[in-house]
Parts: structure tokens; C-alpha cells; sequence
């Protein structure tokens, strides 16, 4: 158990975190340097799990009642998992108090994989669309000193082998966070492209960071292009955008819930 004053502030804590999980990715594999085509990296409590050429890879790790962490990775959705739990009523040692003593885990997850875009014989120039998407929670723990529940998620897509050092990294926060971006493909050539994403979470003294609900990659390609992959599992779904008929079903639907919502209660004005 440690004192609280000796956790770094939140936002150094959440650097810390991702440039822990990126250094053990470097150290225990090459896909820092581009010279591993795809692999699966994940650290739930410490208890570490895949690497270099490993196209899945999970880890849990619940030591006591008072923590537990899971992490999970894969190339064929392109899906990675990160959740980091500690309970609001620890069991501590007799020399230990809640306002004395923090209790602590954390959870990384990190996928890589090398992507060969085909292109059809008359493409001239075709944009391509691609999204990470992200959903998950934070909750601070009655106990925790500073927000006590970090997360946060580096993204590449491109063209550069090196691109692992220009990914984005940002914070997440309660709800969905989406990242777009696209790709404009050289006329009638196949090429490659790296995709690279990692979720980074951390809890401690009764907070919790569920990132478990997944992020996920979206490709859409136009018609003609088909691809194949390192991993040979690669298989992400389109971006989920509605249709306009959809939309329009979807919006009509919902003006009819208020309606009905409304007149089955005349004294409310709004929902």
C-alpha cells in the first residue's frame, strides 16, 4: 500500500501509463521499429500475455477483493478491451486506512497489424475512410485522492512503417470518443498501410475505468478495392453511419416516442 502522496497528479499518472505500455511493447517485441507486421501486446495488473505475431491475447488479474483488471486484444475486429476496477469497501491491513493508503491496478492493451490495399484496375485517386471508436466510463472513488480513474488510447493509420511514432494519443473521457480520418490511395497501385490502437486505464482507491465496452476500428473501402493482411485475420466491419432511409425511420420513431410520451402525460411540456 502506498501513501497517497506519493501517486503522481492524474494527468502525468495517464502519460505514465501509455509510455509504460508503449516501452514493454518496444522491449518485448519489434513492432516498434516496423520490423513485426502485426501481434497483440496485453498487461492487465502486471500479468502480461501475447506479442510479436500473435493474433489475439487476453490477461485478468484479480489478486484480492480489493482489485482486479482484464485486457483483451485481436486482429480480426479489430477489437481491444481495457477495464481496471477497486472496490469502495477494501479489506486493508490493520496499520492501513482509506485516507492513509491507496489501493491501485491498471490494464494495457495494444494491436498492430500491416494491411495490403488492392486496388481495382480503374481507381483513380480513391479516398479511403477509416474511424477508431471508443466507449467506455469513468467513475472516482469516494476515497480516491485527484480523479483516482484514468484512460486514454493512441491511433495510427497510414502509410509511413514508422507511423507508430506519429500515433494520435488522446484522453477518453465518459461516453463514446471517435477519431476519423482518411486515406487518398495512389491511382490503379496496391500499397500498404499500418494500423496500430492501445487503450491505457488505471483505478485506484474505490474508482473504476470500464473500457471494456471496446474500441474498434472501421474501414470503408470503395467498391472494387479488397485487401489482405499480416495477421490473416483482419475483417473489421464499415463504419456504422445510418442510411438515409434508416435515419429517417430512426428520427420518425423517436418523434413518435415523444409524442406518445407527451400525450400520455399532458401536464409535462418536455422530455
Amino acid at each position: 500500500m502506498n501513501p497517497h502522496h506519493h501517486c503522481p497528479p492524474g494527468a502525468a499518472r495517464a502519460r505514465a501509463a501509455l509510455a509504460a505500455t508503449l516501452l514493454a511493447v518496444a522491449g518485448s517485441s519489434q513492432a516498434a521499429t516496423g520490423r513485426s507486421s502485426f501481434g497483440t501486446y496485453v498487461n492487465a495488473g502486471g500479468l502480461k500475455q501475447g506479442g510479436d505475431y500473435q493474433s489475439a491475447a487476453s490477461a485478468s488479474y484479480a489478486p484480492d477483493a480489493n482489485k482486479s483488471a482484464s485486457a483483451y486484444g485481436d486482429s480480426e475486429g479489430f477489437n481491444l478491451h481495457a477495464y481496471a476496477w477497486t472496490s469502495e469497501n477494501p479489506r486493508l491491513p490493520a496499520y492501513c486506512t482509506v485516507y492513509t493508503c491507496t489501493w491501485q491496478t491498471f490494464a494495457d492493451v495494444m494491436v498492430w497489424d500491416t494491411i495490403t490495399l488492392m486496388a481495382p484496375k480503374d481507381s483513380a485517386g480513391d479516398t479511403l475512410k477509416f474511424d477508431f471508436t471508443i466507449d467506455g466510463t469513468k467513475h472516482r472513488g469516494k476515497w480516491a485522492y485527484g480523479d483516482g480513474a484514468y484512460a486514454s488510447a493512441s491511433s495510427y493509420f497510414g502509410t509511413d512503417p514508422g507511423g507508430w511514432n506519429q500515433a494520435t494519443t488522446y484522453s477518453l473521457g465518459n461516453g463514446v470518443t471517435e477519431v476519423r480520418g482518411a486515406i487518398t490511395a495512389p491511382p490503379g497501385e496496391s500499397f500498404n498501410v499500418y494500423l496500430m490502437g492501445s487503450l491505457s486505464v488505471s483505478a485506484r482507491s474505490g474508482s473504476i475505468a470500464d473500457y471494456s465496452h471496446t474500441m474498434l476500428f472501421h474501414l470503408d473501402l470503395p467498391e472494387g478495392w479488397t485487401y489482405t493482411s499480416a495477421s490473416g485475420r483482419f475483417a473489421p466491419s464499415p463504419s456504422p453511419v445510418p442510411e438515409p432511409t434508416s435515419l429517417a425511420l430512426m428520427l420518425g420513431g423517436l418523434a413518435a416516442v415523444g409524442w406518445l410520451k407527451v400525450r400520455r402525460d399532458p401536464r409535462q411540456s418536455t422530455w
